[in-house]
């Protein structure tokens, strides 16, 4: 009989070990699949405008990432030109002047020379007293802004009109019976030069349904030659820029 109870014993003893062992093992799969759960996003259903959106994230870090290898090989262009300045005259001053010299040629804040065009425009000679007809010879502002713009997708590298040079932050409004450029009144004739390739800047006159066409259409007297050289003086005017200021990267 003793041995028949110590048989039956053992047996329980081994039933609980086993209840425990499986009771501890559904609690670590409870926590293991909480712990999973808890780290795991659900963004939903991948939609179409999703994957062109995700496209359009992955080309903006490609364009992002040449920029910067382009800036980094510009950069270390730069270093190796100084190092060589450094080396050849003892200063990189010559090196920075150059440079400084060269922005101010893009930017436009010092005279230049060149070959170019030169165009004038003036009112129309025809008498006329009928003011709708009047408007349609006068030479306005729109007109010159038209001018201009043309000369810059010419390839136009220096513009001026009456001797103000025309920066991309310059304005150009109907004053009445003139014109302001950047705040500065000018009456007819609008002389306008632009630096460039002459025959570049000259085909804009003659190429077919030119705006030229169109002024002189309506009466205007508008007229361009060549020039072999020419000289274009500095920007003198107030600076414009008041709010931007620089930063590393894109657009946000």
């Amino acid at each position: 009989m003793k041995l028949r109870f110590s048989n039956k014993a053992q047996g329980v003893r081994n039933d609980h070990k086993k209840l425990y062992f499986f009771i501890i093992a559904v609690l670590v799969g409870l926590i293991t699949t909480l712990q999973i759960r808890s780290n795991f996003t659900y963004n939903g259903i991948v939609t179409i405008p999703k994957l062109i959106q995700m496209q359009k994230d992955i080309d903006n870090l490609k364009s992002e990432t040449k920029q910067l290898k382009d800036s980094t090989a510009e950069l270390s262009n730069k270093l190796v030109e100084y190092e060589a300045s450094l080396a050849n005259t003892g200063t990189i001053y010559g090196k920075m002047n150059s440079e400084l010299l060269y922005t101010k040629d893009i930017a436009g804040l010092q005279a230049v020379e060149g070959p170019g065009v030169v165009i004038t425009l003036s009112d129309g000679l025809e008498k006329i007293t009928n003011q709708m007809f009047l408007d349609w010879i006068v030479v306005h502002d729109n007109d010159v802004l038209e001018i201009v713009n043309a000369l810059k997708a010419a390839g136009a590298e220096a513009i001026s009109i009456n001797g103000e040079r025309i920066m991309s932050t310059s304005s150009i409004r109907c004053g009445g019976p003139t014109i302001l450029i950047d705040e500065k009144r000018h009456a007819i004739p609008f002389v306008i030069r632009a630096i460039g390739d002459p025959r570049k800047l000259e085909a804009i006159a003659n190429s077919t349904n030119s705006y030229f066409d169109f002024l002189r259409y309506r009466g205007v007297m508008a007229q361009i030659h060549k020039v072999e050289n020419m000289t274009i003086r500095g920007y003198n005017g107030k600076r414009k820029l008041m709010y931007q200021k620089k930063i590393n990267g894109g657009d946000k």
